[in-house]
């Protein structure tokens, strides 16, 4: 029943007016308007309970006659055109019309009769209405609730779930969705990045669920506190991320409505259909989203893709060259060889932050190192193999400067020029090694022995040293060598002692 007999009826009832508002959702002005002309026309309800809906209508919703205001008409396509700027309200615009009405000394409308003439505007030119929303101002993101099956080879058994992302923009209701296997951090930022690629630009504000991989803790009346690599993206493509409040699913409604939506158009078309793949899965959300996003409106001769291209495409923000490169962030604390350990692998960092806390930025290609959010050190990533230092000489303090400018083949030449056994033991070091520049100060000091010993003993050391296969380290050639030393003199102390008594202390004549 039209809601102009149903009022009349209940009316008709006896009900009260404030009970037939809540019963029927309607107005108190309503209810007035409606019987002040059935008594304008000397009708009751017996006269038109059984008129059809045309007859009705025509009784009942006639256009009131145009009167021609006195007052300066609002120019309603510049105030289309300016409510699509960035902070650009209709209480402002009509602020800065009053101020040209008084200027030309013409009489201007009120706030609320200002606000009906465009609102008439729109809908006789059947133009969206820019007030709740700006063009390429807000984009709403959130995961589908519903999963789909990921099926081997074999159509038979299930491997896995695909997790749906959604992000929409409320303005021209645009939709982007993508599937994933997991919705873990990077997985999250990934899709963000897709999405902006999709939309072929990046809007002012991302609203989106308080889940852990945008926002750690969102306490009432607590600083918010955002996930570190997400609040990064978002700073790279100078987005303002405002997370929903805490069970108010009504700050991010255009999401929650697409949610719905697209479960029913995506998840519900692909029921009976079974995917192998993550790629062949995305690529009919893709062919799917084409339809859903070309489609018209239920109730408007438009569809999201023609009010995305004409109304917002061209007030998202230009996207950067290159993309945003997802990064991991992890805590560190440097050993005192001023170097920082990730995958069994050591970066340098200037040796006056050894033994401070840092923190590593970690992307496929680079690792950066900060302290106290300042950038002290970055190295290309070891992607292969463990054990492997990356050292920078300028982080290296002076004393350590000059070990910088050794290599194996001056090390093992100074050590021939000692002798072959001195020689062979170096080279069995390196032989040894992992790592070739771990060795070189453990070289040097060896070599370094023959300062204060002397390259004779020193290769009598090495002799000794590879005959009773004694490590050879510094402590152990030291002993070695204080042994030979040890030797050597008791040996001349029993030499010069017999020919000192010859033959006389014992007796002789």
């Amino acid at each position: 029943m039209l809601k102009e007999k149903e009022i009349i009826r209940l009316t008709n009832q006896g009900i009260s007016q404030r009970s037939i508002c809540k019963m029927i959702r309607t107005s108190d002005r309503k209810i007035r308007q409606v019987m002040k002309r059935l008594s304008e026309l000397n009708y009751t309800y017996d006269d038109v309970k059984d008129m059809d809906d045309e007859s009705f209508l025509a009784l009942f919703q006639q256009k009131r006659k145009e009167v021609k205001s006195i007052h300066r008409t609002p120019d309603c396509a510049h105030i289309h055109k300016e409510l699509k700027r960035k902070g650009v309200t209709l209480m402002l615009l009509w602020e800065e019309y009053v101020g040209e009405s008084i200027a030309l000394n013409e009489t201007y409308s009120k706030y609320t009769q200002f606000c009906n003439v465009y609102r008439q505007y729109v809908e006789d030119h059947q133009l969206t209405m820019h007030i709740k929303h700006k063009p390429g101002e807000k984009c709403e993101v959130d995961w589908l609730g519903t999963t789909v099956p990921i099926y081997d080879l074999s159509l038979q058994n299930v491997t896995g779930k695909a997790y749906l992302f959604v992000g929409v923009l409320p303005f021209s209701q645009y939709i982007f969705a993508q599937a994933t296997l997991d919705m873990k951090e990077e997985s999250w930022i990934s899709h963000h990045i897709d999405m902006f690629n999709y939309f072929g630009g990046a809007p002012l504000i991302c609203v989106c669920d308080n889940c852990k991989t945008a926002v750690i803790s969102h306490k009432k009346y607590e600083q918010i506190i955002f996930n570190k690599a997400y609040l990064e993206m978002a700073e790279y493509y100078g987005i303002a991320i405002i997370p929903a409040r805490v069970r108010a699913p009504r700050d991010k409604n255009s999401a929650e409505g697409s949610a719905g939506y697209l479960t029913n158009q995506i998840v519900g078309r692909f029921r009976n259909r079974k995917f192998t793949s993550l790629r062949e899965l995305n690529e009919q959300i893709l062919i799917e989203l084409k339809k859903i996003n070309s489609k018209e409106f239920q109730k408007r001769e438009y569809s999201r893709t023609y009010v995305f291209e004409n109304e917002e495409k061209e007030y998202l923000k230009h996207l950067p060259d290159m993309p945003y490169e997802y990064a991991v962030w992890k805590n560190a604390l440097p050993s005192y060889n001023y170097h920082v350990q990730f995958e069994r692998n050591y970066y340098s960092i200037p040796y006056q932050y050894a033994k401070q806390k840092v923190q590593l930025r970690i992307t496929k290609r680079m690792i950066e190192i900060y302290c106290d959010s300042i950038r002290i050190a970055s190295h290309p990533r070891i992607l292969s193999g463990i054990n492997k230092y990356v050292t920078k000489r300028e982080h290296m303090p002076d004393s350590h400067k000059a070990y910088g400018d050794w290599n194996r083949q001056r090390i093992t030449d100074w050590a021939k020029s000692i002798g072959p056994n001195t020689h062979e033991v170096i080279c069995s070091i390196f032989m040894n090694a992992r790592i070739e520049q771990q060795v070189y100060n453990q070289c040097l000091t060896i070599l370094k022995l023959k300062d204060r010993y002397s390259e004779g003993m020193l290769e009598a050391a090495s002799e000794t040293v590879l005959s009773k296969h004694i490590t050879p380290i510094h402590k152990n050639f030291k002993a070695v060598l204080d042994d030979i030393q040890e030797r050597n003199k008791l040996k001349n102390e029993k030499n010069n002692y017999a020919l000192v008594r010859g033959g006389e202390y014992f007796g002789g004549q």
